[in-house]
């Protein structure tokens, strides 16, 4: 068995690069079908993201494509000189495979550190492989078992815990001062980049009402749409903040737009309600005294920073006891996998030599019997293939089990070498290949 891995990611290549080796708009089951073609012993699974593109090849020693095969492919698929990415490739080899893809799905290997998409992706990338008939017995266990381990790594070491953009930390910082938001209104002050994507967390939260307001203001009715939101006109942003909950407030304002004695104003319009400002413009929107204000909770830039940075530290933190998991795992899954490797090859002996038997001997009793009909022979061959299957039944048994059971890594499970010794088996004729990392 030979296991690789070749492609492309965040930190290897550029996105024009990863751009033009993506398996996006339809071409997944193009390019997974392509390489079945091409190698119709072996198993493949494509895994195309934003940040990565690989390609997950398995099979026979001598059926499996390699990493240069594997670059040869990508360059006819894509329709690219080899010369144009190939710098940029990395590769893995049979248990290193097995570990990138470990560390892969519990995102130690992504953009964000702990952001919880890949996993969903790596889920995706393995049903599309099912679902064209590309992954068979290895990727079954090799996938299944990274969708099981990166799920464990965010249970056991919180790395998916705290938001890490400034605009999704808003948001989780709303829902700790709201238990619901059903009727509750939001106001966005500012329709550019950052307030555009705060309003794509904030969307989330399902508010029972948007209001944006912007000096612009088709900029401002054009965003309002696009997040089913109202679009307020900014001579109206003192009606707007009296009937807001949470503002959020992005412009690019040299000066505060709301000063302290206006929004205490506002607030005893408002009849002192709960407010959450989040201003994350700089210079600053709000001024900070406004946070002094009964029922007013203020949260500046810096603030938001500083929680990001916070749970970036926490999530740090769980880096190694996330490799800890990965390594043990990772042993695990490839261990197995030689097991089976080992066990379908006593299987398929086992299997040979009771044929051989049988048949020598079926021919040996028909040639004493000329007379027997085709019938009789028949019944006679039937009753020989069910005793073969009887007698064979626990030994194959005691193999199966075997092979699902942990072993040492350097050699077979002893009731695999017993079932050899016992009917005669050939020992493996190859010994295990060094497992490595190539680049």
């Amino acid at each position: 068995m030979r296991l690789f891995a070749l492609g492309v990611d965040h930190r290897s290549a550029p996105a024009a690069i990863r751009e033009a080796l993506a398996f996006g708009d339809g071409r997944l089951d193009a390019g997974l079908d392509a390489l079945r073609g091409s190698f119709p012993k072996s198993e493949f699974v494509v895994l195309s993201t934003c940040n990565r593109v690989e390609v997950y090849a398995g099979g026979p020693v001598e059926a499996a494509p390699d990493v240069e095969t594997l670059s040869e492919f990508l360059a006819d698929f894509h329709r690219l000189r080899r010369d144009a990415f190939a710098g940029h490739l990395v590769g893995y080899q049979d248990e290193a495979v097995v570990g990138h893809l470990f560390r892969v799905a519990a995102s130690l290997e992504s953009l964000v550190l702990g952001e919880g998409q890949i996993l969903g992706q790596v889920r995706e990338a393995y049903r599309s492989a099912v679902a064209r008939k590309a992954a068979g017995p290895i990727f079954h266990s090799v996938f299944q078992n990274a969708l099981r381990v990166g799920k464990l790594v965010r249970e056991k070491t919180g790395m998916n815990q705290g938001k890490l953009s400034v605009a999704s930390v808003a948001v989780d910082l709303a829902r700790e001062v709201f238990d619901t938001f059903h009727d509750k209104t939001v106001l966005v002050i500012g329709a550019g980049k950052m307030g555009d994507l705060t309003l794509q967390h904030l969307k989330d939260l399902k508010p029972g009402r948007i209001l944006v307001v912007n000096r612009n203001p088709e900029r401002a009715q054009e965003v309002a749409e696009r997040w089913s939101g109202e679009a307020v006109p900014f001579e109206r942003l003192n009606q707007a903040l009296i009937e807001a909950d949470v503002v959020v407030s992005t412009t690019a304002a040299a000066e505060p737009i709301v000063e302290y004695d206006q929004y205490a104003r506002i607030q005893r319009a408002r009849r002192n309600r709960l407010a959450l400002i989040l201003d994350i413009a700089i210079p600053r929107d709000f001024d900070p005294r406004i946070g002094d204000l009964d029922q007013v909770t203020l949260y500046h830039v810096d603030d938001l920073r500083a929680q990001a940075e916070h749970n970036l530290s926490q999530r740090r933190k769980g880096v190694e006891p996330a490799l800890r998991i990965i390594e043990r795992e990772t042993t695990a899954c490839y261990t197995a996998l030689r097991g089976q490797e080992d066990a379908g090859a006593i299987l398929r002996q086992l299997g040979d030599q009771a044929d051989q038997v049988r048949s020598r001997e079926l021919d040996f009793l028909f040639q004493n019997l000329p007379d027997l009909s085709e019938a009789d022979r028949a019944a006679i061959a039937h009753m020989a293939s069910r005793l073969q299957n009887q007698f064979l039944h626990h030994p194959r048994a005691a193999v199966r089990s075997a092979a699902a059971e942990p072993a040492p890594a350097d050699a077979p499970h002893p009731v695999l070498t017993a079932v050899r010794h016992l009917f005669g088996l050939a020992e493996t004729p190859a010994p295990r290949p060094e497992l490595k990392k190539t680049t």
